[in-house]
Protein backbone atom coordinates (compact mmCIF):
# COMPACT_ATOMS: atom_id res chain seq x y z
CA UNK A 1 0.00 0.00 0.00
CA UNK A 2 0.99 3.30 -0.99
CA UNK A 3 0.53 4.70 2.91
CA UNK A 4 2.86 2.11 3.85
CA UNK A 5 5.49 2.95 2.02
CA UNK A 6 5.21 6.81 2.34
CA UNK A 7 5.49 6.13 6.34
CA UNK A 8 8.81 3.65 5.46
CA UNK A 9 10.47 6.12 3.45
CA UNK A 10 9.60 8.90 6.15
CA UNK A 11 10.96 6.15 9.17
CA UNK A 12 14.12 5.80 6.83
CA UNK A 13 14.79 9.81 7.00
CA UNK A 14 13.87 10.14 10.44
CA UNK A 15 16.71 7.59 11.46
CA UNK A 16 19.15 8.90 8.83
CA UNK A 17 18.74 12.30 10.38
CA UNK A 18 19.10 10.35 14.22
CA UNK A 19 22.50 8.93 12.57
CA UNK A 20 23.85 12.50 12.38
CA UNK A 21 24.52 11.82 8.62
CA UNK A 22 24.38 15.35 7.60
CA UNK A 23 25.99 14.34 3.75
CA UNK A 24 22.62 13.26 2.64
CA UNK A 25 20.61 16.50 2.69
CA UNK A 26 19.87 16.86 -0.97
CA UNK A 27 18.41 13.21 -0.80
CA UNK A 28 16.83 13.57 1.79
CA UNK A 29 15.18 17.10 0.27
CA UNK A 30 14.45 14.86 -2.98
CA UNK A 31 12.52 12.39 -0.45
CA UNK A 32 10.65 14.42 1.60
CA UNK A 33 9.20 15.89 -1.82
CA UNK A 34 8.22 12.54 -2.75
CA UNK A 35 6.45 11.86 0.69
CA UNK A 36 4.76 15.26 0.16
CA UNK A 37 3.33 14.13 -3.11
CA UNK A 38 2.11 10.94 -2.55
CA UNK A 39 0.70 12.28 0.77
CA UNK A 40 -0.89 15.03 -1.23
CA UNK A 41 -2.69 12.44 -3.72
CA UNK A 42 -3.75 10.35 -0.26
CA UNK A 43 -5.23 12.81 1.19
CA UNK A 44 -7.53 13.54 -1.69
CA UNK A 45 -10.96 12.40 -1.68
CA UNK A 46 -11.35 8.90 -1.89
CA UNK A 47 -11.93 5.57 -1.08
CA UNK A 48 -9.36 3.49 -0.84
CA UNK A 49 -7.53 6.56 1.15
CA UNK A 50 -10.27 7.39 3.38
CA UNK A 51 -9.11 5.81 6.71
CA UNK A 52 -5.34 7.68 6.42
CA UNK A 53 -6.73 10.66 5.26
CA UNK A 54 -7.03 12.44 8.52
CA UNK A 55 -3.34 11.19 9.84
CA UNK A 56 -2.44 12.52 6.90
CA UNK A 57 -3.70 15.79 6.95
CA UNK A 58 -2.08 16.12 10.42
CA UNK A 59 1.36 14.59 9.24
CA UNK A 60 1.58 16.62 6.31
CA UNK A 61 2.55 19.93 8.36
CA UNK A 62 4.86 18.97 10.09
CA UNK A 63 6.79 17.11 7.13
CA UNK A 64 6.52 20.64 5.19
CA UNK A 65 8.48 22.16 8.61
CA UNK A 66 11.15 19.03 8.32
CA UNK A 67 11.26 19.75 4.41
CA UNK A 68 12.24 23.25 5.27
CA UNK A 69 14.42 22.75 8.54
CA UNK A 70 16.59 20.41 6.00
CA UNK A 71 16.81 22.99 3.49
CA UNK A 72 18.24 25.17 6.00
CA UNK A 73 20.34 22.47 7.57
CA UNK A 74 18.93 22.57 10.75
CA UNK A 75 19.56 19.00 11.91
CA UNK A 76 17.52 19.82 15.29
CA UNK A 77 14.06 21.16 14.03
CA UNK A 78 14.16 18.55 10.71
CA UNK A 79 14.94 15.69 13.88
CA UNK A 80 11.63 17.36 15.52
CA UNK A 81 9.28 17.83 13.12
CA UNK A 82 9.92 14.16 11.59
CA UNK A 83 9.25 12.81 14.87
CA UNK A 84 5.97 14.78 14.96
CA UNK A 85 4.83 13.45 11.47
CA UNK A 86 5.29 9.70 12.45
CA UNK A 87 3.54 10.59 15.02
CA UNK A 88 0.78 11.95 13.33
CA UNK A 89 0.89 9.31 10.90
Amino acid sequence: MLYNSTKTLLQSIVLSLESGDGAEWDDQIESLKSCLYEMHQMSRPSQAYQPVSERLNQAVPHVKSMLSAIRRKDHVSALHSGKAALAAM
